[in-house]
């Protein structure tokens, strides 16, 4: 019966949350009942084959998915879950691409200031772009359910087969308690790590320490609030990993690490509009190398930022996505 659980798996995947259960039940019952007419009265269960025969002529799970959906008027059974599932992987997309594009102006602007500019406009704009990219598809759909209900429809249109269902999926492994403790420990070692770089600077720039006393120059001032910053970065995770040690909540532990990159982005944010790192120290410092440094730090922080930042959104999506009632984006 394992064909039949894929099978059902496959369908639950483009039913809605909320009526996922109840449809699959019934649909099990249904077909369960349909092999035990097909058996005939054996008392040995049906072989694969005959599974996959039934299966077969049930239909594809996305068809079969969408005959359980609200009626739609303008995009048929047919094409919607193809409609639906392109919605669902698009869409994600677009906003990365989107996203990515203005963050790439923000990255190689001779000005750091330029990035407030350019993310209002994102977000300006963001709306109308999600609105044409909705309208482009449901029409493209919606011209294909057209000419296939005016032209026939081809024989080969619900062929598939039951085989090439993907296997079960498993349940998330929770990392287990020794992980957690692990992990706890690691952090409260790199806290340690961390607090000890004031008093030794060596441990942070490691051999670059000696370049930066040749060149005759120091941090500048903007070290401080992001030490700063990072040592509240690292307490808040430090609570966090403590909270997660006796959660086994799946959720909660996404929802944990999701905000850990939330705070991460200050930090990170802090150094990436600075444009002066490394100060002279001396009048007899090489101001020239000294700017070129500050330059590529500054280029190395601003696309650490992006990055960070399109990793979040991603993020993001991959925990709020569920909670997004797609199937009523179409009439």
């Amino acid at each position: 019966m394992d064909l039949l659980e894929r099978y059902l798996q496959a369908v639950g995947e483009h039913l809605p949350p909320a009526t996922r259960e109840d449809v699959l039940a019934e649909l099990r019952a249904n077909l369960e009942a349909e092999m035990a007419e097909r058996a005939g009265g054996r008392e040995t269960a049906p072989t694969e084959s005959e599974v996959a025969d039934i299966l077969k002529a049930h239909g594809r799970p996305m068809l079969v998915a969408a005959k359980y959906l609200p009626q739609r008027y303008l995009i048929g059974p047919e094409f919607f879950p193809f409609y639906l599932l392109t919605l669902r992987k698009a869409a994600p997309l677009v906003v990365l691409f989107y996203f990515a594009g203005h963050l790439a102006s923000f990255v190689f602007s001779k000005s750091a200031g330029v990035f407030a500019t350019s993310m209002a406009r994102a977000f300006a704009q963001l709306v109308p772009v999600l609105l044409i990219f909705w309208a482009a598809v449901t029409i493209t759909f919606a011209v294909l359910d057209y000419v296939w209900t005016q032209h026939g429809k081809g024989a080969g249109w619900n062929a598939w087969e039951p085989e090439k269902l993907p296997p079960l999926a498993h349940p998330a492994k929770q990392k287990s308690l020794a992980g957690r403790i692990a992990d706890l420990v690691v952090h409260s070692l790199w806290l340690l790590y961390v607090l000890a770089i004031p008093r030794h600077p060596y441990l942070i720039l490691g051999p670059g320490s000696l370049f930066l006393s040749r060149l005759s120059a120091g941090f500048a001032p903007v070290w401080r609030p992001f030490y700063v910053a990072i040592i509240v970065l690292l307490v808040a995770q430090l609570i966090i990993k403590l909270t997660a040690l006796t959660s086994g909540n799946h959720r909660s532990e996404a929802l944990l690490r999701l905000l850990i990159k939330l705070l991460g982005l200050a930090p990170t944010g802090l150094l990436a509009f600075a444009t002066i790192y490394f100060v002279p120290t001396s009048p007899t410092a090489n101001l020239h190398a000294l700017a070129q440094i500050n330059y590529g730090v500054n280029l190395g922080f601003r696309i650490v930022f992006a990055i960070a930042l399109l990793d979040l959104l991603a993020e993001s999506w991959l925990y709020f996505r569920h909670m997004i009632p797609t199937e009523r984006l179409a009439f």
